[in-house]
Parts: C-alpha cells; sequence; structure tokens
C-alpha cells in the first residue's frame, strides 16, 4: 500500500506551493505535454519538510480534472524489505492493474515489470497518464531499475513521471538514478528553503492575517522549512498562542508549540544515544559550532565523532556552515537545547566557558556568555573565576566584560566579603562598555549601603568620571572637588579626581582654569600617573589650539601621545585628538598615520563612547577632500553610534560634519535636519571646539536656506567669538571667506575687517602651515576685492571645495569690474562649475550656470551626473568597494581592515547598499556585484 508520512492537518484551501511556483510550471509544461502525446520526467529533490510531497499530491488531484489516469505511490523507510513495493502500490489504484501476486525471484520481478509496461501502454490508449513516486531515498534496487526500464519503454507514450526523493541521508543508488535520468533529458529540480519573503506569505495564507515582527522573527526561525513552518502556525493557532485583531496576527507567547517540540523530539529519539550526546553538547555550545569543541567537551577527537556527525547530518539535525556546524534551523537548536535538564545544562555552559576562557583570544566573548549561564549563587570558587573572567575579556570585548561583571554582582550577597570589590569592577566595566546610565544607578544604589572607606572613594571617583559622559559636567565638577577634600585619600583616587575636574573645567569652557590646573600638573609630572599628565597635556594642546597657536597645540598632543604608554592614560583617546588637529591643518596623510597606529583603540582601550571616534575622524577627512556622500555615511555611522550612548562631544561633532556634507551635496533639507538636531551639553574637554564646529555649520545652512539676514546674530557672536578663540577659523578652511562674504552681504564690514586681521595675524605666526595663509588670503581678497589674493587662494587651497569656492568668489569680482573682463569673469565661473561638477556639489553648481547665464554663457546640466536613488548606480564609489569586498566572502570586520574604517561604519554602508539595491542578505548582493561587473 501507499506509504502515508505524519502532516499537518490543514484545510485543503489554505495548502499552497508557496515559494515552488517554478516546480509547479514544470509540472503544468509536461501535463500539457501528455495532453499532445509526448512523455516526461520531472525529478524533484530536496531535503526533508522541502514540500516534496504536497507537490506530489496537488499535481495528482490537477491531472485527474482533465482526464489523466493518476497512479501515486511511495517508498517507506524499510521498503527494501518488499521489492517493487512503491510500484505496486501505485497501480494497486488503477483498474487495468493485474493481479501481481508476491514478489520472488529474480525472473519473477522481470515479468512484473513487463506486465506493468504492458498495463500501463494500455492506459495510454484512453488518455495521458501521471505516476508520481515519492520518497524513492528508501527504495529497494529493483524499484529503481524498474523505474529505469520504465521510463526508457514509454518514452513514446504519453506518461508523466514524477519522481521524488529526500537529499539527506545515503541514498547513492536513488542519487545515481537521477543523475542517469537527467543525462537521458529528464529535468531535476531542487527545493531550497523558502525565502523570508515566501515565509511571510505562509503565515499571511495560514492565519490570514498580517503578522507582527516576533511572529514573523519566529516563523523564520523554522529556517524556511515549509512542513515544520506549517506545524509552527497550526501549532501556535492550536495553543492560542496567536491572537487575530484587525487583520493583525500577533505572538502571544514565543513559546514552541507542543506539537512541534513532540515530533522534533521523536526524530532525536530515533537517533542513537552518542549522536544525542553531540547534539546536546552541540546545542548547549551554540546555534553553530566547531567540531573541535565538541570533541574536546566529549573528551574525544574529532575523527572518533565521525559516525555520529554522519547520523545527525543524514536525520536532518544538522548543517555545514561556512567555518563551522550549525543546527538546520532555530527550532531544532531551541527543543534540542531546551530538552537538557537545567542542572545539566549549567555543568555544560561552565565546562565550555572554562575550555573557551583557556583559549583566549576572539573566544573570550563566547566564554563570557558561557560562564554567566554556568554558574550558580554563592560558588565561591565559580564566581572568582567569573571575576578572572571579566578582567580578561575587558580589553576584547568590554559589553561583554560588562555583561559577565553585572551577572557576577547579582549572584554575590552583599553581606559577602567580595561584594565591594565586585561592585566597583562592574561600576567600570559598565561604563567603558558605554552603559552610562547603568553605571551611574549601581553607583548610587551602592552608597547608599554602608562600605569601606576606599571602595566608597573609588566609586565617588568613578561616578564623577562618568557623569561629564552623560552631559552632567558641572555636577561631576562638584563631585570631583568635594572628593579631592576627603582626607587620606590614595594618589591614585586623587589623580583621576584631578583628571575629572580638568577635563569638566575645560568642558565648561573655563580655559584660563583648566589651562592653569593643566600647568601644575605637568610641572609635577613626576608625582603622578600617566593618565593625569596626559589629560593635562590633552587639555593644554587644545587651549593652545583654541588661543590660535596651532603648532604649539601640535607639539603637546604629541607629547600626549607619547606620554600614554599606561592603558588608563590611552583611554583619554590622545591619538584621536592628534588626529583631530592634524586634519585641521590639512595634514591629512599624517592624521592617517595617527589613525592607523590607533587600530580600533576607541573600542578596545576605553570608554565605548568614544567608540565612534574613528568614524567622525574619517568623515572630517572625506569631508576635506571633498568626497561629501563618504563623509556623510561615516558621520552617519558614527552618529549612530552616539545616538545608542547619550549625549556625548562626539554628537555635536558628528552633526556638524553631516550637515556640513549634506549641504554641499546639494541636500537643503536633510543639511537643516542635522544642524538643527538637539545640541548635547558640553560634556567633555574639547567640547568648545565642537560646539564652535556646530554653530558654524548651522549658521551656514541658515544662511544657504534663508539668506544672510536670517542668521545675522549667529554670525555676529561666531566673528565676537574669534577674539578669545580661534576653533572655528582653525578647524575649517572656508570658515573665514565664508564669515567675511556674509558680514559684507550684511553690511557689516566692521566684522568682516575683524575676521581678516584674527586670519593674517594667525597665518602669520604661524607658515609653517600654508593652509592658514592661503585662507588668509581668500578672506582678504574678498575684505579688499584684491584679484592676486583670490588668484592666489583658488590655486592653493588644498580643500578642493574650498578652492571652487575661491574660483567662484574671483569670478563674481572679475563680473564686478565691467564688460571689458568678460573672457577672464568666465574663465573663473568655469573653473569653478567644472570643480563643483566633479565633487558633485549640485546646489553650487547650480548657482555658477546661473551667474553664467546673467553674463550670457549657457553651459549644459549634466543630468547623468545626478546620482539615483537606487539601483547599482545609485552607490557611491565607496559602497562599491564594500560591495566588491563582501562579494569575496569577506566579513565586516575583514572589510573594515582593508578599508580602513570600523566595523561600524561597514554595517552603516551595508544597510545603505541593501536599501538602495532593494537586497535582504550577503548572497544577493553578491549576485548583483557580480553581474555588475568590474
Amino acid at each position: 500500500m501507499a506509504v502515508q508520512r505524519s502532516r499537518v492537518e490543514t484545510p485543503r484551501h489554505e495548502r499552497t506551493v508557496r515559494g515552488r511556483e517554478r516546480a509547479w510550471e514544470a509540472i503544468v509544461a509536461l501535463t500539457r505535454s501528455a495532453r499532445a502525446g509526448r512523455s516526461g520526467v520531472l525529478l524533484i529533490e530536496g531535503e526533508a519538510g522541502t514540500g516534496k510531497s504536497l507537490l506530489l499530491a496537488k499535481a495528482a488531484c490537477a491531472a485527474a480534472a482533465p482526464g489523466f489516469s493518476t497512479a501515486t505511490g511511495g517508498a517507506g523507510e524499510f521498503a527494501k524489505a518488499a521489492p517493487l513495493e512503491p510500484l505496486l502500490s501505485a497501480l494497486a489504484g488503477l483498474p487495468f492493474a493485474g493481479d501481481a501476486g508476491p514478489v520472488g525471484r529474480p525472473g519473477r520481478r522481470l515479468r512484473i515489470i513487463e506486465e506493468i509496461r504492458a498495463a500501463l501502454e494500455r492506459r495510454c490508449g484512453e488518455g495521458p497518464v501521471l505516476v508520481a513516486l515519492d520518497d524513492l531515498q528508501w527504495a529497494d534496487p529493483a524499484t529503481l531499475t524498474a523505474v529505469h526500464t520504465l521510463t526508457r519503454a514509454l518514452a513514446s507514450h504519453p506518461v508523466v513521471w514524477l519522481l521524488a526523493r529526500r537529499t539527506t541521508g545515503r541514498a547513492t543508488e536513488t542519487g545515481r538514478l537521477f543523475d542517469l535520468l537527467e543525462r537521458e533529458g529528464a529535468t531535476r529540480l531542487t527545493l531550497g528553503p523558502l525565502d523570508d519573503a515566501t515565509v511571510r506569505e505562509v503565515v499571511i495564507d495560514m492565519l490570514g492575517a498580517v503578522p507582527d515582527p516576533d511572529l514573523l522573527a519566529l516563523a523564520a526561525e523554522t529556517g524556511g522549512d515549509p512542513a515544520l513552518l506549517a506545524e509552527l502556525l497550526s501549532g501556535l493557532r492550536d495553543e492560542d498562542a496567536v491572537t487575530v485583531v484587525g487583520g493583525r496576527a500577533r505572538l502571544v507567547t514565543p513559546r514552541i508549540p507542543e506539537r512541534v517540540r513532540a515530533d522534533l523530539g521523536r526524530r532525536l529519539g530515533r537517533v542513537s544515544p552518542a549522536t544525542r550526546h553531540l547534539l546536546t553538547v552541540g546545542a548547549v555550545i551554540g546555534r553553530s559550532f566547531c567540531p573541535e569543541d565538541a570533541a574536546e567537551v566529549l573528551g574525544a577527537t574529532p575523527a572518533a565523532l565521525l559516525p555520529q556527525l554522519d547520523e545527525a547530518f543524514c536525520e536532518g539535525f544538522l548543517v555545514v556552515a561556512p567555518e563551522e556546524l550549525a543546527f538546520r534551523n532555530g527550532l531544532v537548536w531551541r527543543v534540542v537545547a531546551d530538552a537538557v535538564p537545567a542542572p545539566v545544562r549549567r555543568a555544560l555552559h561552565r565546562q565550555v566557558g572554562d575550555l573557551l576562557m583557556e583559549r583566549g583570544g576572539s573566544a573570550m566573548p563566547a566564554a563570557a556568555s558561557h560562564l554567566m549561564q554556568g554558574v550558580r549563587p554563592g560558588d565561591a570558587r565559580a564566581l572568582a573565576d567569573l571575576d578572572r573572567a571579566v578582567a580578561a575579556v575587558t580589553l576584547v570585548s568590554p559589553r561583554s566584560a560588562a555583561a559577565l561583571a553585572a551577572h557576577a554582582l547579582r549572584l554575590t550577597d552583599p553581606a559577602e566579603p567580595a561584594w565591594p570589590a565586585r561592585t566597583v569592577t562592574a561600576v567600570r566595566a559598565l561604563s567603558t562598555a558605554g552603559r552610562l546610565e547603568d553605571a551611574l544607578d549601581l553607583v548610587d544604589s551602592a552608597l547608599l549601603t554602608p562600605l569601606p572607606g576606599e571602595t566608597s572613594a573609588r566609586l565617588r571617583c568613578l561616578r564623577s568620571a562618568i557623569l561629564p559622559l552623560t552631559g552632567r559636567t558641572g555636577e561631576a565638577a562638584a563631585e570631583a572637588s568635594a572628593l579631592l577634600t576627603v582626607p587620606g585619600l590614595s594618589g591614585e583616587l586623587r589623580d583621576e579626581a584631578e583628571l575629572v575636574l580638568l577635563n569638566a573645567q575645560a568642558g565648561m569652557g573655563d580655559d584660563r582654569g583648566a589651562r592653569a590646573r593643566a600647568e601644575r600638573i605637568v610641572f609635577a609630572a613626576d608625582g603622578h600617573g600617566d593618565a593625569l599628565v596626559t589629560g593635562a597635556l590633552i587639555t593644554l594642546a587644545l587651549s593652545e589650539w583654541g588661543s590660535g597657536r596651532p603648532a604649539d597645540g601640535l607639539r603637546l598632543a604629541r607629547a600626549a601621545v607619547r606620554r600614554a604608554e599606561s592603558a588608563d592614560a590611552r583611554r583619554l583617546h590622545p591619538r584621536m585628538i592628534l588626529t583631530m588637529l592634524l586634519i585641521d591643518v590639512h595634514r591629512l596623510e599624517e592624521a592617517r598615520a595617527v589613525m592607523a597606529g590607533a587600530g580600533e583603540e576607541a573600542e578596545t582601550a576605553g570608554h565605548l563612547a568614544w567608540a565612534a571616534a574613528p568614524a567622525v575622524l574619517r568623515a572630517r577627512m572625506h569631508l576635506a577632500e571633498g568626497r561629501f556622500h563618504d563623509a556623510a555615511a561615516e558621520a552617519g555611522a558614527g552618529l549612530a553610534i552616539t545616538s545608542r550612548l547619550g549625549p556625548h562631544v562626539l554628537t555635536s561633532y558628528a552633526l556638524s560634519v553631516l550637515a556640513t556634507a549634506v549641504m554641499r551635496a546639494g541636500d537643503l533639507r536633510g543639511a537643516r535636519r542635522y544642524a538643527e538636531g538637539d545640541r548635547p551639553p558640553p560634556c567633555h574637554c574639547g567640547s568648545p571646539y565642537a560646539d564652535a564646529r556646530l554653530r558654524l555649520a548651522r549658521a551656514q545652512v541658515t544662511v544657504a536656506s534663508e539668506g544672510a539676514a536670517a542668521a545675522a546674530e549667529a554670525v555676529g557672536r561666531l566673528c565676537d567669538d574669534l577674539e578669545t578663540h580661534r576653533w572655528t577659523l582653525i578647524s575649517e578652511s572656508t570658515a573665514a571667506p565664508w564669515l567675511v562674504r556674509t558680514a559684507l552681504a550684511l553690511g557689516d564690514r566692521a566684522r568682516a575687517r575683524a575676521v581678516v586681521a584674527a586670519m593674517d595675524r594667525l597665518a602669520g605666526g604661524h607658515p609653517v602651515f600654508p593652509c592658514l595663509g592661503v585662507t588668509a588670503a581668500h578672506a582678504r581678497g574678498l575684505l579688499d576685492r584684491d584679484r592676486d589674493a583670490l588668484e592666489r587662494a583658488a590655486a592653493g587651497h588644498t580643500d578642493p571645495w574650498a578652492r571652487a569656492s575661491a574660483a567662484e568668489d574671483l569670478g563674481m569680482l572679475i563680473t564686478a569690474e565691467g564688460p571689458a573682463l568678460r573672457r577672464d569673469a568666465v574663465a573663473g565661473l568655469d573653473t569653478a562649475l567644472a570643480a563643483y561638477t566633479d565633487l558633485g556639489a549640485a546646489r553650487d553648481a547650480a548657482r555658477v550656470r546661473r551667474r553664467l547665464r546673467r553674463l550670457g554663457v549657457r553651459r549644459r546640466h549634466w543630468s547623468q551626473a545626478d546620482r539615483p536613488v537606487s539601483g547599482w548606480a545609485s552607490l557611491t564609489d565607496t559602497e562599491r568597494s564594500v560591495s566588491a569586498l563582501v562579494a569575496q566572502g569577506l566579513t565586516n570586520r575583514q572589510v573594515a581592515t582593508q578599508m580602513s574604517m570600523s566595523t561600524h561604519t561597514v554595517a552603516f554602508h551595508l544597510r545603505h547598499i541593501f536599501r538602495k539595491l532593494d537586497v535582504t542578505s550577503r548572497v544577493e548582493l553578491t549576485r548583483l556585484t557580480i553581474e555588475a561587473g568590474p
């Protein structure tokens, strides 16, 4: 008889062939050919549950209506004990099938095959015939031989053969048959997992509603297995785990339905005990695991596990991932893991954690995760191991260390002697990981309990260091000042409090007080630690920068880098500060070298609140080189990081770069959105610098959007601030010319003269920085209408956008000198137009074209230069480079290393690439990249 396998009892109208359209089209084509008198063979293969049986059943139903004779059957798991059983069970339903009787010797089998052939030929005289045979992976050799013989013998008759087999397992004979039939002309289709879009459609089909994100995420855990997906949805519906309201299906509980657990449990029970042990250990290790790890936990070698691995593959529990083994889908993994009793699971997590801790390196975050799950409250030895793990993991993965330290503290009773030390460790780890509010909450609650004096002082010191990073600079200064009055304070804590107070003074704009304190610290450097002296040198470097002495600023910043030998000193990121200053004076190659030396310093040597620094600094470099789209992408990645961490100086920095880059690219609306974003409060040394940049960007966007009059007050403040601070003039090479141009437009010649005078003093005192002299010439050329000065600026600016701006100013100056110089004016404006066009500065190019038209010259607007919003042509050069590296199989970290950017920035670029190309996976991206060519 035909073999019936268990399946979800779903109403007929709910069964679909979602995601199997190609297979269904092939079946329809074969049935049409059969009606025309031609035969055909379709081979359908795939893993268990991919919908082969459903396709065969639907084909038989569809063929029966138009007058086909149908014969359906299938092999059972023990079919080899019953030769020819699949064919005989299929033909038993046909009225012309004779009684073959029991199958005995080979001669008898040959006669039966001949009888089947003759019977099918007779039936073909009445109309086409469809023969559907399922589960041929279990078929006996006689059946496989008969199928091959019959397909050839009936090739001239209207017979459609639909043959299906499961690809998991060791069905080598069936595989050879399929290979042979394909060579003889059969069509072969492999059914893979359903894609995400099809999974969503199936959910809608079965539940009659649009799924919410949680339900869709649980459905995705099936890995696109149609049978498992149907089982899951039916189980959720039967157990009232989903509700449907207003056409929306909402998941009530993420618990896996009992029917799914039971079915997977039965499958697990069919494998050998040794294979179950392997799967259990693998599930505890994770959704994917290395066979070496499983072998070590089991006390075996990978070679000794080969029989168990082979069985796990054949039974469909495991698949091969790129570098590891993985459970076939999330539901299988969860069911196997959940089947492990809690005490056993905890012990295994502890064993795996210890194993990975010994390995070190990149295994440390995973080790931390396992140790967190393997320790019980009050287990002193295990908690001591957690303490060591926190120290080991901190430099590799601050986030893992924070989670581990917080977990160790939760498992420690406040009355235990280790509780104060673990509290300090947890606070430090949380703040290092950027979980600033969590760290503050823990400090505040701990300080309400009786603590040893040293612990209390250390927690207060940590609190004062965290507060500035959340924008509470004044509160930090007060806390640090109070702490310095505590008698008997250790030198280490006194240094930390001094550093907080120093940074707080600088962050609140008390340059004189911060400078005096920093000078005292440097003078007595031998009596202080590296961190405090490094912080003092950074403060002095920034003070010199703001005072208009960039040479001294660079000297002090380099001294800070040399001094930062300890980990605590490196957490102040002197390399990032030096890079920032080098970019200001357009020493970009040296800036890149310093950045390369820093590596991923911001992520591995200090607060993750500084993790955005590499991206933001690279954005500044791109902006200085005229790559506006790349600058916006990097700054956007940096802003995404800072937005998760709360107020930070880098937020202002990123917003200023974003607003400027987007404005120069021609998107005023986007520039206004970034420029008008909430400015975070001053919170760290260097915030006056970032504040100056953002105020300048806001004023520039306002003038571009609404005209000079709308920004008159802001421009006045920027000009007046130059009396005490030179941040604006040094940090942006176009600032002085823009301020002069805007002040003149407002009729404020006095302020324009003040800007030029300040820029002249700055350039005259520092001839070693040519960029300052060129900027000064540009500003003076605008004020004095000096053609020679503007020609020098148009030729000398290293910033390509500033060079184009100077050429435009030169062209406008010559235009005003009269029609006799029209040719020179047009030449200057053409130079500006070409530069703006090359940079993709659409709004600036349009303005120059208008000015040329007033001179009677029309320049074509090359619309093909406009970047589309989607498709391959919409990608920037950087996005194409990222796509090419991803297509080579590189991970995000490998791409980041190749392109000298952070992994956060790579992820940011990939999100934009996926959106522009309308893809959802790296596989699809790879295909499109290959199709696009070099």
